[in-house]
């Protein structure tokens, strides 16, 4: 009896065993999928939430009172027109100044930028807005899609010239109506904007650095 007990006994153990194999190798894939599809939708909204890639500006950039290259830049896909055409012209007389606001999807430090720029948009300001996406041009066009900036030329930072690709977000400059470099500063509030505005619209003969 006792050998029959024993062989029974140890059949027992080792399906017991063979079956919490099973459920431990079970329960470690779904642990694996659950990674996965977590890691997936983390992914997904870390995309959303920056747009697209971010463009690494060069070590180059502007100084007030350099003149401003002359240019022709091409708008995103459903922008507002500038000075109602689907181009945007820098550099020269212009007759009036052009203030570009630098900003990007996911930067701390940009967080209601788009809403200030709203703002004094409605306010009627004394110099061209435009809204540059610190975004290769398609993630630029797929942001500007999902929140879109009516009344405000938008462009990517991709279509500036070289001179004038800030290297850091956000950051703001003002081109005077005579074509040269008026202001370089960073959109804090509203009433920044209005400030760096007035002063980009009223540097006429601004002496070239």
């Amino acid at each position: 009896m006792t050998a029959p007990l024993l062989v029974a006994s140890v059949g027992t153990v080792w399906v017991v065993s063979a079956v919490l194999g099973w459920v431990v190798i079970a329960l470690l894939v779904a642990v694996v999928l659950s990674t996965l599809r977590q890691t997936a939708e983390l992914r997904l909204r870390l995309d959303e939430l920056d747009g697209g890639t971010l463009y690494e500006a060069p070590d180059w950039d502007a100084a007030e009172g350099d003149p401003v290259p002359t240019a022709t830049v091409r708008l995103l896909p459903g922008s507002a027109p500038a000075d109602g055409d689907l181009v945007l012209e820098l550099g020269g007389p212009q007759g009036v100044g052009t203030l570009l606001v630098f900003h990007s999807p996911g930067c701390a430090g940009c967080v209601g930028v788009e809403e200030d720029l709203e703002a004094l948009r409605d306010e009627g300001p004394p110099v061209r807005l435009v809204s540059v996406l610190a975004l290769r041009e398609a993630d630029a066009a797929e942001h500007l899609r999902r929140r879109p900036l009516p009344g405000v030329p938008a462009i990517s930072v991709d279509v500036l010239p070289r001179e004038l690709r800030r290297p850091t977000t956000p950051s703001m400059l003002g081109i005077s109506p005579d074509g040269i470099v008026a202001a370089i500063d960073r959109p804090d509030g509203l009433e920044r904007l209005r400030a760096v505005a007035r002063r980009t619209a009223d540097a006429r003969d601004a002496p070239v650095g």
